[in-house]
């Protein structure tokens, strides 16, 4: 009888210690915060690399810093809501990217952490764009129930491109100049 109480009582503390590691694991991977960690590149050397992020929900900012181009830096959003990070740098267009980290009750996050990089427009090329679209996010970010990662969504950032591609002048050499598709996907996000 002694035996069988030892016994039944290792077996519960192995169990405990299981299930105690089991939701430690499950922890690590909690998708309560999504992590988006980004690097605004700098193209010109001479300027200076300091540059503005703006973190807004709701239209309203919650969360502002100013950080070096070419530097990490890292938000932490929350589950089921929109975000949008506006980059603003003097002599450049502000950069929007947004975010939608709504998830369903059964959605299974692989990672959720978001690595992205991408470069500022400058106004001098900006004049050869589409003005309207320009006032756009360049990018969606979103969960993708096939790959259970938060992705850009390929389609949306290739339409936003394509757009921009579209110039403002009559003169199509001259916009031919300013910007190029090949340029244009590596410069957004």
């Amino acid at each position: 009888m002694k035996n069988t109480i030892k016994t039944l009582a290792a077996v519960i503390i192995l169990l405990t210690i299981s299930a105690t590691a089991l939701v430690g694991k499950n922890k690590d991977l909690d998708t309560a915060d999504f992590i988006v960690n980004g690097i605004i590149l700098k193209t010109n050397k001479k300027l200076d690399s300091k540059c503005t992020l703006e973190l807004f929900y709701e239209n309203t900012i919650v969360n502002s810093k100013v950080i070096q181009q070419n530097k990490p830096f890292e938000f932490k959003l929350k589950k089921n809501t929109w975000y949008t990070i506006r980059v603003t740098k003097e002599g450049f267009v502000p950069l929007l990217i947004s975010f939608n980290t709504a998830l369903e009750n059964n959605d299974i996050v692989e990672n959720n952490l978001f690595q992205f990089e991408t470069e500022l427009i400058d106004l001098e090329k900006a004049k050869y764009m589409d003005r309207d679209l320009i006032d756009f996010p360049v990018g969606l970010v979103a969960y993708n129930k096939e790959t259970q990662r938060f992705e850009a969504r390929d389609l949306y950032t290739q339409n936003y491109i394509s757009g921009l591609n579209k110039t403002n002048t009559n003169n199509p050499d001259v916009a031919k100049e300013y910007v190029s598709r090949a340029n244009m996907k590596n410069d957004l996000c």
